[in-house]
């Protein structure tokens, strides 16, 4: 069987100690888990998260009484896992106004 290319995602959430002048990171949120850093500064998770294979897609910075520092990063993998279903396809065949993710049918669709 053939491998394809797929992508794998992650979510990050940084909150920076004090006015985020040292970068020093105070909390870490990875894929909405409370994590402990064990790198001390932004720069260093980012050029880690970097050896991993993930590069970032989005990034936002949100200013509150501290800095929050929000990224989308993806990485390349290959796997030999058919597709179950092409989202293309299951766009064009769901109703408007549907769940994403979970397409209803009409009612006619039903018989």
């Amino acid at each position: 069987m053939p491998s394809r290319k797929a992508y794998q995602f992650i979510q990050v959430r940084v909150e920076l100690k004090g006015r985020g002048v040292t970068n020093e990171i105070d909390t870490l949120h990875i894929n909405g888990k409370n994590l402990k850093p064990g790198l001390k500064t932004l720069d260093a998770l980012l050029n880690y998260l970097g050896t991993q294979g993930f590069q970032v897609v989005t990034s936002k910075m949100a200013k509150e009484t501290f800095f929050i520092y929000f990224y989308t990063l993806q990485r390349e993998v290959y796997t030999q896992e058919p597709l179950k279903e092409d989202i293309l396809e299951t766009i064009a065949n769901t109703q408007t106004g549907a769940s994403f993710g979970h397409p209803v049918k009409g009612a006619f669709d039903l018989f």
